[in-house]
């Protein structure tokens, strides 16, 4: 796991770093890069003392009016933060005393991980691929990523990406915490082509995961679908396991529009 370096300690009342601004901080602010090539795959982590922390309105708009490539010796140009230009990207971190369902009793993320808030996934963008969704297959690995989280957070649940270098059997966390009690699903996203079937071995995988961290349940989002031994797997661990195909996906994507109209 990959310690970030930080450089400013949020304490009670620490406001958002945009000038003139009077909301208190809700995200902590990193830059990112990764560098796959060097030994153990390398990963850049640290706070970005340009613009150490944000509300939510100004993350949503630092990411909203980005330019760039998030990718490997990238660049992306934002408003507020990565100041200096260097290279990489930006990620936020909830603040664990403003989303304690993220967190442990200790006031840890939950994962054992750097739970990296999912960056945002605009209401226009969901609606066009709600009537496109052959596009799905056009988004990058991360984006769909993001837009699974989306689809999670309309429905109440408070959700966070882990890290993108570490295929721990999970990449989303979905937390509901209700009158009924508190639930967990891991989520494993695959953005596949149609030919590229999801195949038992991840079923597999994500169920130790969810096992291993006595989830509620884990789920499999695919753009394309599953072989049959996935699906023989799965059949019997039904009220455990969840497997989602594109046609799944097409679903949750009008369900979505619906409850937004």
């Amino acid at each position: 796991m990959t310690t970030p370096i930080r450089y400013k300690e949020y304490k009670t009342g620490t406001q958002c770093s945009v000038d003139d601004c009077a909301n208190p901080a809700e995200y902590e602010v990193y830059l990112y890069d990764y560098y796959p090539y060097q030994p153990n795959d390398f990963e850049f982590f640290e706070q970005d003392f340009t613009c150490p922390f944000l509300c939510k309105k100004h993350m949503e708009e630092n990411e909203a009016r980005a330019d760039g490539e998030r990718r490997p010796r990238g660049f992306v140009h934002y408003p507020y933060s990565n100041r200096h230009m260097a290279q990489g990207y930006t990620k936020y971190a909830p603040l664990a005393s403003l989303f304690p369902i993220l967190y442990d009793a200790t006031g840890q993320p939950l994962s054992g991980e750097i739970v990296v808030a999912y960056q945002t996934v605009n209401d226009e963008v969901i609606q066009y691929l709600a009537r496109h969704p052959e596009l799905l297959h056009d988004l990058n690995p991360r984006r769909f990523e993001e837009l699974i989280a989306e689809l999670f957070a309309k429905e109440g649940f408070a959700v966070a990406l882990t890290q993108r270098t570490r295929d721990g059997g999970k990449d989303i966390y979905a937390l509901k915490n209700d009158k009924f009690g508190k639930s967990l699903y891991l989520i494993e996203c695959k953005r596949y082509a149609t030919t590229n079937k999801v195949g038992v071995e991840t079923v597999r995988g994500l169920y130790g995961v969810v096992t291993a961290e006595n989830a509620t349940k884990g789920i499999i989002a695919t753009t394309s679908s599953f072989t049959k031994g996935a699906l023989d797997f799965a059949s019997p661990l039904q009220y455990k396991l969840s497997l989602r195909d594109f046609e799944a996906l097409k679903e949750w994507l009008a369900e979505y529009n619906r409850k937004g109209a």
